[in-house]
């Protein structure tokens, strides 16, 4: 990949003069700072902007590390040759006109992939508009010189997008109007060969990049993204599109992009320490305050500095809302500030400077107020309020900076104003590596994502490269049973092979063998009628419950057998107490692998759907952090005198239902539903084994 980053020479097959041409304008970016050499590529040329223009990269005559190409999407794969016979490696495709567009395009795409690979050359793209480095002044891309003709704000974020929205309106927003810093944009497009992994990858070890944030619309290797993002040393910020089924036609459409279950994908990545956002500007200003706030204490004591009594209010609220807590001052901060407010106001939290400003000036109430709070140590986080363009307050940003810096306080701001007081006064603070924003929430919300960040541990991995193998007793239930969907008794003999508990119950063939059966198991219990491919049994009217005697077991049984018409298996099974259920499953996805799945189950997985996942297999470690990543976990902790879930119990469960997954592919879903709790234990009392569909 360093290569990509830092070529030494670059060829621009498809190099033209016109200035608003996409040729032309990546042949002039290219002059604007990369001080490498650069050689046009155009056969109707022999010199384009005062440089000798080559026919072919073939007739240059020194090598060249680094091709761009933007010409018509037919005329690539023999440009593609023609790098391979020159011996360039790394080729950036930015021209548009492949998968994107249909069956055609993808055709295409996959033939200049395969004269890529005869080659030995990695693609970067297609469908892309390239890479931008600021701090070198590199723009390997076609996006309009006046860009950075107004200057960009270097910064230590680096971005990855699957979009071309690397152009630039999104560059102009994030630096002019919200201050973000960047080191590097990148541009990935259709990732026919290079995606988000070996970008991410890098970006993780370049020592200019702080943070990562990413925009992408499919992850192709999701279990090496999982396994970059577990150990990653960096903050990484993560915005999905194509979530929604709109979004997701979308996506196709786009980047020839398949968008996967958004539900599971998100938790995934949570699970690895990824943080979601969900807009573009979000992803920026989280990303930025990840990167500049560094650690911060969890509960995040804030102290509120502010121009406007209402702002103040609001920020408290706003402040609780997102679990943080608005800081008690100390008696010697209360005591300091009376000195800069009027006899009649006494100093409290937030801290509004508005009275001060009529009795000390405005410089004067900012730099009494701050050095007052800065070194309490009930406070954790200053939050700064500005209006910028009517007082000279944002010269001491610096000062500011430093102060919180030597007490080990975190420093925020929210600023408003005058327009070109605002652009200059957050162009500071971005100097000065301290978040602004724009919006009191954005601010708040940042401030909150930066409190529940937390550097990756020291734990066993997400994820297991080991395989495992399949138990005997597994191996024979799974070649005796080649249905598609499987019913609830054989999929639970599947399960029990792997130690997951699993209510009593038998196949009984006739009223009197029921009877005998439920004696031996005592009243009350279940009766179920089992059909081939029929998994919901309820709504078919083919359970019955609560059967305590004798006489409603022979009536049920007769019921049941008059539904089924002769067909399928009556199942007896010990009616459980319940105190509450719980949902566990495995499902293959098509681009992590197989997954777990921990829920509440019943009627609150009706309502609010409330499930997790984590990659198989799982170690007992992440299954446990699994366990404790449900919305409801306070039903698990004893809720009303409730026994607590046996934590060690659910652990292993989930540990055996994944390693079951991943000793046997052809398993395509598990669902056990429900999970029955009673007495903090956990048993499996209907359950579903789906195996992927023969042709």
């Amino acid at each position: 990949m360093k290569t990509y980053f830092s070529p030494s020479s670059i060829a621009v097959i498809g190099a033209s003069p016109r200035e608003d041409s996409l040729g032309g304008q990546i042949l002039a970016n290219l002059r604007y700072g990369y001080a490498g050499l650069i050689y046009p590529v155009n056969p109707n040329y022999s010199e384009i902007q005062t440089l000798p223009c080559y026919a072919t990269v073939e007739n240059i005559s020194g090598p060249v590390e680094l091709a761009i190409i933007i010409i018509p999407a037919p005329a690539v794969p023999e440009a593609l040759a023609s790098c391979g016979r020159k011996g360039i490696r790394r080729v950036i495709i930015e021209s548009a006109g492949f998968a994107e567009i249909g069956e055609k395009g993808r055709l295409l795409q996959e033939r200049c992939l395969a004269v890529a690979r005869a080659a030995d050359i990695r693609i970067w793209g297609p469908n892309c508009m390239g890479l931008v480095d600021i701090p070198k002044k590199f723009f390997f891309t076609f996006m309009h010189p006046n860009i950075y003709k107004d200057g960009l704000i270097e910064g230590r974020i680096s971005m990855v997008v699957q979009s071309g929205m690397l152009s630039a309106g999104f560059l102009a927003d994030l630096m002019s109007e919200r201050a973000v810093g960047i080191a590097k944009a990148c541009s990935i497009g259709n990732k026919m060969d290079i995606d988000e992994c070996d970008v991410l990858e890098y970006l993780l070890e370049d020592d200019e990049t702080d943070a990562v944030a990413l925009y992408l619309e499919s992850i192709v290797r999701g279990r090496k993204f999982l396994e970059l993002a577990d150990r990653a040393k960096k903050p990484i910020v993560l915005l999905k599109g194509g979530k929604s089924r709109t979004g997701a036609k979308a996506a196709l459409s786009h980047t020839s992009s398949l968008a996967g279950n958004a539900r599971l994908q998100d938790s995934l990545l949570s699970l690895a320490g990824v943080t979601i956002a969900r807009d573009f500007q979000q992803m920026m200003e989280v990303t930025r305050a990840l990167a500049m706030i560094g650690r911060t204490p969890a509960n995040c004591r804030t102290a509120i500095l502010t121009f406007s009594g209402g702002a103040g209010i609001l920020s408290c609220d706003m402040i609780e809302q997102q679990g943080l807590r608005v800081a008690e001052l100390s008696a010697s901060t209360k005591k300091e500030l009376a000195l800069i407010f009027p006899d009649w106001l006494p100093a409290s939290n937030p801290v509004d400077m508005f009275p001060a400003f009529a009795v000390k000036g405005a410089v004067a109430a900012y730099d009494g107020a701050f050095n007052a709070v800065v070194k309490d140590p009930r406070v954790d986080v200053l939050f700064l309020h500005f209006f910028v363009g009517l007082y000279s307050t944002y010269d001491r940003l610096k000062l500011f900076k430093e102060a919180a810096d030597r007490e080990g306080k975190v420093l925020i701001l929210w600023v408003i104003g005058r327009r070109d007081a605002l652009r200059t006064f957050k162009r500071e603070a971005q100097e000065n590596a301290i978040p602004v924003h724009g919006e009191l929430f954005r601010a708040v919300e940042c401030l909150a994502y930066a409190s529940r960040y937390t550097l990756r541990k020291k734990t066993p991995q997400l994820i297991f490269t080991g395989k495992h193998k399949l138990l005997p007793k597994a191996a024979s239930i799974l070649s005796a049973c080649t249905e598609h969907i499987w019913d609830e008794f054989d999929s639970k003999r599947l399960l029990k092979t792997y130690g997951i508990p699993t209510v009593e119950e038998k196949i009984v063939e006739s009223a009197f063998a029921a009877t005998i059966v439920a004696r031996e198991i005592r009243f009350p219990v279940v009766l179920k009628g089992l059909v081939h491919g029929q998994v919901h049994k309820t709504e078919s009217g083919l359970v019955c419950l609560n059967i305590t005697s004798v006489a409603d077991l022979k009536a049920s049984f007769a019921d049941l057998t008059r539904r089924m018409k002769g067909k399928g298996q009556i199942l007896l099974q010990q009616q459980m107490p319940i105190e509450y259920e719980l949902i566990v499953g495995m499902v293959h996805d098509e681009q992590f692998g197989p997954c777990v799945m921990f829920g509440l189950g019943g009627i609150f997985s009706e309502l609010q759907k409330d499930v997790v996942f984590a990659p198989a297999p799982l170690s007992t470690s992440t299954a446990k952090e699994l366990i404790r990543r449900i919305s409801g976990k306070k039903l698990l902790q004893g809720f009303r005198g409730r026994k607590p879930l046996d934590m060690k119990l659910m652990a292993e469960v989930l540990v055996n239902l994944g390693n079951l997954a991943t000793a046997c592919l052809d398993i395509e879903q598990i669902d056990i539903n429900p999970l029955v709790i009673y007495q903090g234990k956990p048993i499996a009392v209907d359950a579903t084994v789906i195996k992927k569909a023969v042709g």
